[in-house]
């Protein structure tokens, strides 16, 4: 069955509505249903813009019930929501995006790295509304829910490779990002990582000190500024590389760690990014904890790059600075 993928605003302002109410939504400024207007052509005429009355009617009358729809994230930008089309289209005129499909989501904090790459470089199309045309798109997608479910799993087929994706622009920067995070993905795994993020903070100036396995009472890394690092900020670091969305639980008991170590700070670092529910209680506590995610996290690796061990650039070759060399993993 067909895949669709759904953008659910330029910067992602409408998600969590969309997820809240089991929707997703296109605005394009048409006050009135696609259901008024008897043609394709007739939408066209109207609306004086060839590229969004074909998204809207392919919205309208393309996308049917059952199919698979995937909502990038924009406001969390490193996890994907994926749900079916459960009923067809309606106009809501008082709703923020009018336009309307019913989904049942099936997961909503799924972390962008567990995805294939051809997939991930379809999800990045710059269309609001479009079809993935990948091979085995729907099963891979499918797979992915099970095992961030927890659930059973059958042989995941093969990925196509990757490919122009037709007349659908490519945000290249999130592919390159991508690309960044699976490299590192494949060469920080565990307390790998932990060296990666206490690097990158001392060629930002911090003294760290890693604190060793299993002593830690979940702190990896604790850095300050300063002369021998007595100077604030001082730093309470944990790091997660597993491939779940780090919860809330992780996060608070970074917070009740604090204290216990003298760090005014804390800062939580996940590759696979983090539930809504962190990144909204991170806005309440903002002069506390600081989060890294994965675009976080290749921000900061891109900015002390020069600066970085040899053995890291040789891990993550970059040109420029930005760009992912092609070398053997």
């Amino acid at each position: 069955m067909p895949v669709w993928v759904v953008h659910a605003g330029v910067h992602g302002e409408f998600e969590q509505f969309a997820i809240d109410n089991s929707v997703v939504g296109i605005r394009f400024g048409l006050t009135q249903s696609v259901t008024d207007f008897p043609s394709r052509e007739a939408l066209r005429q109207h609306i004086q813009n060839n590229s969004a009355a074909n998204q809207l009617w392919r919205f309208a009358h393309g996308v049917n019930v059952g199919e698979t729809v995937v909502l990038p994230g924009h406001e969390i930008p490193r996890v994907v929501a994926v749900g079916r089309i459960t009923g067809p289209y309606r106009y809501e005129p008082d709703w923020p995006y009018p336009h309307i499909l019913p989904v049942e989501w099936a997961a909503v904090d799924i972390p962008r790295i567990n995805f294939d790459q051809d997939l991930l470089y379809s999800f990045g199309g710059l269309l609001t509304v479009f079809q993935v045309n990948r091979t085995n798109a729907q099963e891979r997608i499918d797979q992915v829910v099970l095992r961030h479910r927890g659930e059973g799993i059958a042989d995941i087929p093969a990925a196509a490779e990757l490919a122009d994706d037709g007349d659908n622009p490519v945000d290249w920067d999130e592919v390159i990002t991508d690309q960044i995070i699976e490299r590192i993905r494949q060469k920080f795994t565990g307390h790998r990582l932990e060296y990666l993020v206490a690097e990158i903070l001392k060629a930002q100036g911090y003294t760290t000190s890693r604190t060793g396995r299993g002593a830690d009472g979940g702190i990896d890394i604790v850095a300050g500024k300063g002369e021998m690092g007595f100077a604030e900020p001082r730093l309470c670091v944990q790091v997660k590389s597993v491939t779940a969305a780090v919860d809330v639980d992780v996060y608070r008991g970074l917070q009740g760690i604090l204290g216990n170590v003298g760090a005014n700070h804390g800062l939580l670092v996940s590759l696979s990014d983090f539930t809504r529910n962190v990144r909204r209680e991170n806005e309440r506590s903002f002069f506390q904890i600081r989060l890294w995610g994965s675009d976080e996290l290749v921000k900061n690796l891109v900015d002390t790059y020069d600066k970085l061990p040899s053995e890291i650039r040789a891990d993550i070759p970059l040109a420029d600075r930005k760009v992912l060399l092609e070398t053997e993993v």
